[in-house]
């Protein structure tokens, strides 16, 4: 069985020999992954409120407002004026030409970024597992962030981690302590996919659950000695994260990977063929 300790000595010793590719490899990752991503959702999001902002605006400016009789009327019913002027106002934006144009820009926000988690979001996680599993045993360059792109299985790996985060969500929705557990389940199939990527889906998330039978816990466990790290990263608006906790991570996540990989080769649930390496 593996040891947490020695796991993350390895991991620390592995990325330290590479120091600075390391911390490039996690920060582009970074800036296209959840930058990219979280940037143009963002974006979208900020038109989005000022469209709504302004489209309300518009009618509750263009409202014909009578107010003696709306004096008139509050007084008597003892209602809010102000209230009941502005849900007077929403109600007509709401069956108004905006509705249905915000509608369609939500939908427009939530396709790009379906989109950017697909093509962007994906490729450059496995690329960046490929690259720090390749430099436990020699240098590596840049390029391994996007080996998958030129490897002619893109399409097949998108596809795969597609029905992993599917997957994921739909044991969530029964309740958050099934989708953690599943979660952990399926957490080797990027590592599988950066070695070889034109596994089949089915048996990707096959030699993950085997991988990972007996070891859920264990690993959650070695997620949380990491708490300490994150809490400093943020301390330093994540200037130690960038430099320093999140290369030592992803070494210590391939140095786990790296033991699951032997140890099932060796009982035999997977082949070489399968598992073709770095």
């Amino acid at each position: 069985m593996w040891i947490r300790s020695k796991l993350k000595e390895k991991g620390k010793q592995s990325f330290k020999r590479f120091y600075w590719k390391s911390v490039l490899v996690c920060f582009i990752s970074l800036i296209l992954s959840a930058g990219v991503g979280s940037g143009v959702t963002s974006r979208i999001e900020n038109s989005f409120s000022s469209g709504f902002n302004s489209g309300i605006n518009s009618i509750y400016d263009d409202y014909d407002y009578d107010e003696d009789y709306y004096d008139d009327y509050f007084y008597e019913e003892d209602l809010d004026e102000d209230t009941y002027y502005i849900l007077d106002a929403i109600e007509s934006f709401f069956t108004s030409g905006y509705f249905i144009l915000f509608i369609v820009i939500f939908i427009i926000g939530m396709l790009i970024g379906f989109a950017i988690k697909l093509l962007i979001v994906y490729p450059i996680e496995i690329g960046k597992n490929n690259f720090f599993m390749g430099i436990r045993e020699e240098e590596k360059t840049l390029d391994s962030l996007i080996f998958l792109y030129k490897s002619g299985q893109l399409k097949n790996s998108i596809i795969t981690m597609f029905m992993k985060g599917l997957f994921q969500w739909l044991w969530t929705l029964l309740l958050i302590i099934p989708g953690i557990i599943k979660s952990y389940e399926y957490r080797m199939i990027p590592y599988i996919l950066s070695e070889n990527p034109g596994i089949s889906r089915k048996r990707a998330f096959e030699i993950s659950k085997q991988m990972m039978k007996g070891n859920k816990w264990k690993t959650f466990v070695l997620d949380l000695s990491f708490i300490g790290w994150q809490i400093l990263s943020a301390l330093t608006i994540g200037i130690l994260g960038i430099f320093y906790v999140n290369p030592y991570v992803q070494g210590t996540n391939a140095e786990l990977y790296a033991y699951l990989r032997e140890d099932a080769l060796q009982r035999g649930y997977v082949s070489s063929n399968e598992l073709i390496g770095f």
